[in-house]
């Protein structure tokens, strides 16, 4: 379904002679409301609330980068710091090795951690934080992640009713 947005973005904005960045991201916009006016008609819910959450996901996340790379400045320009360097085991909520394997790429996307090793057979994920005074810390910072990307990828998912049979709620 994205890429059929995709199609209808390009071709909005091709049609419209805005074809440049802005222009298809104003076009994706405008396909993104129009789809969210027939959103029942179509039956497009699970696609829509997928793409609210990947780019709510998204923008937390450069923001989560932005607030990492600035604590390491401080770290590296400081005159007085005194970094704490750690390695924390973690156990992840969830035992799926692409999971592990996602969120370790986002862990070592953040400036200041990196993820080191995952043992499947327990779910421990070992992460090197740069200054990790506690940590509890270290592991609220990772569940943050860890929570809003499983929020992320399971809103598509049916909801598995006491029976075992799968159904959408939303």
């Amino acid at each position: 379904m994205l890429g059929l947005h995709l199609l209808l973005a390009v071709g909005l904005a091709a049609y419209a002679d805005a074809l440049r960045p802005l222009g298809v991201f104003a076009a994706f916009v405008a396909v993104y409301l129009a789809l969210r006016l027939a959103i029942d008609l179509l039956g497009i819910r699970r696609y829509l609330r997928r793409l609210e959450l990947g780019t709510a996901f998204a923008l937390w996340f450069v923001g989560e980068i932005f607030r990492a790379s600035v604590g390491v400045a401080r770290i590296v320009l400081g005159r007085e710091v005194a970094p704490q360097p750690a390695v924390v085991a973690m156990r992840l909520a969830r035992r799926d090795e692409r999971f592990a394997t996602l969120l370790g790429c986002l862990l070592t996307l953040t400036p200041g951690t990196m993820a080191l090793d995952y043992r499947p057979e327990s779910g421990l994920m070992y992460i090197h934080a740069l200054d990790a005074r506690t940590a509890a810390e270290v592991e609220a910072g990772v569940r943050a992640i860890e929570r809003r990307l499983l929020r992320w990828l399971d809103a598509g998912a049916p909801d598995v009713a006491a029976d075992g049979t799968g159904r959408d709620t939303t």
